[in-house]
């Protein structure tokens, strides 16, 4: 009898601490239940008792947190464990400074460019949403986005200011005037979808979870769908990218956002280190060793005129020793003409399309390319 009695309580006590965690997991979840993000690596966000905890983390320490931000509707009152190290942000936003086009852009995509108050160098956005905000008054342009003009961003009442951070950056007088500097440290994934799920933390900081979280998953789906598709090519082109700036020739690292995308493409990417994530320097001896016998040359550039391949031909004599330009196979895309930097960063499916349409044309037949085209022989006599 004692045995069975001793069996029992147990069995009692095994069964009151299963409901007690589950009890406990159940408090854990209305308190701290975190918000998926699949891709995004250097992002969380964590619902709280009250508000939403956002934590980016350090691009260039793994062990270091950039930032954290507490997200809070506008009418309720700031929980009691929010520490001074967390910026207290009030959502949405409502009079916000966006200081990249890319940011300004993807706010008009949301449907949120009504909060854009102000824009850096409004001069070099495509946006025709906002270069009519722009001329009407209703966007104001606050000047350069390394020194935007403080005393401008204060009297427009802003609430945040939306900026790109970069590595042991200060943000002199800006943060002594108390506006929440929220940094946009998306640019610093290594993964194209990685970079395109910071969507949706901006969707909520503007009050447009819902329109961000439905086109996360439609560029989602597509670009799964070009990456089986280029799964299925018979080759893998090799790709040359970029071109000389002096005497470097930089490229994306293999474990960058772009040379992960190149790769998904279906792309012989052997020029890049897997071991980088950012921009890889290469001398022109080394891109020659290792590229010359590229299938196809991909180039961004900033001109008034596109480039030929006559002209590519003439600027420097180590590009002659290429064989895509001799195959006709360079592809250019024209920043001063097409908005790449503006659209590309959120809408890596439509970028990766282009790839694939570039290195494998008989998977997409027919397909017109957004960013990309091929470059002439020569201009056409006048």
């Amino acid at each position: 009898m004692k045995r069975i009695f001793h069996v029992i309580v147990v069995v009692i006590l095994a069964v009151d601490i299963t409901m007690l965690a589950s009890c406990a997991n159940k408090a854990d979840s209305t308190t701290g239940e975190i918000v998926e993000l699949k891709y995004a690596t250097l992002l969380s966000i964590e619902q709280r008792d009250g508000y939403r905890l956002v934590i980016v983390k350090d691009p260039w320490n793994a062990h270091s947190v950039l930032h954290k931000y507490a997200l809070i509707d506008h009418d309720a009152a700031k929980p009691a464990d929010i520490d001074d190290h967390t910026t207290v942000l009030r959502v949405p936003l409502r009079r916000m400074c966006v200081a990249t086009s890319v940011h300004a852009g993807l706010m008009d995509k949301l449907g949120a460019l009504g909060s854009v108050k102000s824009v850096c160098e409004g001069k070099y956005i495509f946006n025709t949403a906002i270069k009519e905000a722009l001329k009407a008054g209703d966007i104001k342009d606050v000047g350069s986005g390394l020194n935007p003009s403080v005393e401008m961003i204060a009297q427009l009442e802003t609430d945040a200011l939306l900026m790109s951070p970069f590595e042991g950056a200060s943000y002199g007088l800006l943060e002594k005037t108390g506006i929440p500097i929220i940094e946009c440290a998306d640019y610093m994934e290594r993964s194209a979808l990685g970079r395109a799920e910071w969507m949706r933390f901006y969707g909520i900081l503007a009050g447009k979870e819902r329109e961000a979280d439905s086109l996360f998953r439609e560029i989602v789906e597509n670009y799964e769908e070009l990456t089986a598709l280029a799964a299925t090519a018979t080759t893998r082109p090799k790709l040359l990218t970029d071109m000389l700036n002096g005497n470097i020739w930089y490229v994306p690292g293999g474990g960058s956002i772009y040379g992960t995308l190149y790769r998904d493409a279906g792309a012989d990417f052997s020029i890049a280190d897997d071991g980088v994530s950012g921009s890889q320097p290469l001398s022109a001896e080394k891109v020659l060793a290792t590229a010359k016998d590229a299938d196809v040359w991909i180039i961004k550039y900033s001109r008034p005129e596109d480039y030929t391949l006559a002209e590519l031909k003439g600027e420097n004599a180590l590009y002659n020793q290429l064989a895509p330009l001799h195959s006709g196979r360079v592809f250019g895309c024209n920043a001063l003409k097409v908005p790449f930097y503006e659209e590309a960063p959120f809408r890596p499916d439509l970028l990766l399309r282009d790839i694939v349409c570039i290195l494998h044309p008989e998977l997409l037949p027919g397909y017109r390319t957004v960013f990309y085209s091929a470059l002439k022989p020569a201009l056409k006599a006048i």
